[in-house]
């Protein structure tokens, strides 16, 4: 009886170890990788998809590829294919059906919808005068953001997975979090910026990428008129003659931070013929009146510097007659 039961256990065991082992030698859908190229396709693009597997042959495995419902072509060993997605907003489904040469079969599919991901950038807090028809560039230490279009109304839908400088930014991205801010070093030339774009499927719709680079802020000497205001059309050079009857000068930091120059974060030094002299009630503007009788030439100096950031500070001089 105790022999009958010690056969009766060697016996399930081998039964329980072949059948581990069949089950072991079945392919399984995660033993197979299907992959896109481009990963991030474009509008009316041509793609190739492949396959490949560390475990199932597939140069042996009967392959068929499908295109929305329809098949395509279908061949032992079709390890890849090439096809062309739509316009923007359309959806291609790519299906692959692998019966692999122990019988089993696998299936694959994936949803392209292109899209076009335009990257926009903006420096949030960079001064430019009035009527300045330009871009404001970046500063030193200064506020970036940038914006993904994806040229669909569903935009706003998708998930978005931002990098700065190959570095990944979890707590920026996600469900319809379009854009990323942030603020730049002075120790760094220019900023990588990406972004990859995925709807609630997981189906990739599209990847940006763009390269920012700090601007070199810059003053300008302006004339303001007594009755037209700031004649901003034309800067002022070297040699400008103050009217006798005297002159209001102003100065604009193009691309400084932060944009309102009545912060506090901005200082102003003036100083004349060399002499410094109290900063004027409108921080920018300097009124000047040639004593009568005299005629010559001086100079207007002024600095301008944030004192929230290490570099970020210009001087200008304007050598004027009078």
């Amino acid at each position: 009886m105790q022999k009958n039961i010690k056969s009766l256990i060697l016996i399930s065991a081998l039964i329980y170890v072949f059948f581990a082992f069949l089950s072991y030698g079945q392919t399984q859908a995660g033993d197979v990788v299907l992959a896109i190229n481009p990963q991030y396709p474009k509008a009316n693009i041509d793609v190739t998809a492949s396959l490949s597997s560390y475990t199932t042959d597939l140069d042996k495995a009967n392959i068929s590829w499908s295109l929305n419902g329809q098949l395509a072509v279908q061949n032992v060993g079709q390890k890849s294919f090439s096809f062309k997605v739509g316009d923007i907003g359309t959806q291609t489904i790519l299906a692959v059906q692998i019966q692999a040469s122990d019988g089993s079969f696998i299936n694959k599919q994936i949803t392209i919808s292109p899209a076009d991901i335009d990257m926009l950038w903006e420096a949030q807090n960079a001064y430019v005068p009035p009527f300045y028809e330009g871009k404001a560039l970046a500063p030193s230490e200064g506020m970036i953001k940038v914006v993904a279009v994806t040229g669909s109304s569903s935009g706003e839908k998708y998930i978005y997975n931002w990098e700065q400088d190959d570095d990944n930014k979890p707590d920026s991205s996600g469900y319809g979090k379009n854009f990323y801010s942030f603020k730049n070093s002075y120790l760094e030339t220019s900023n990588t910026v990406e972004t990859s774009v995925s709807d609630l499927y997981g189906n990739n719709i599209g990847a940006g990428k763009i390269i920012i680079k700090p601007g070199t802020p810059k003053i300008l000497f302006y004339e303001k008129d007594p009755t037209l205001g700031t004649k901003w059309e034309k800067s002022l050079n070297d040699g400008f003659t103050i009217n006798p009857n005297g002159e209001t000068l102003v100065v604009e930091p193009y691309f400084f931070s932060p944009r309102n120059l009545n912060s506090g974060d901005l200082g102003f030094k003036w100083s004349l013929g060399g002499s410094e002299i109290n900063t004027p009630t409108i921080k920018n503007e300097l009124s000047i009146k040639p004593e009568s009788g005299q005629s010559g030439t001086s100079t207007i100096q002024v600095s301008i510097n944030n004192i929230r950031t290490l570099f970020l500070s210009m001087t200008k001089t304007l050598n004027v007659n009078f």
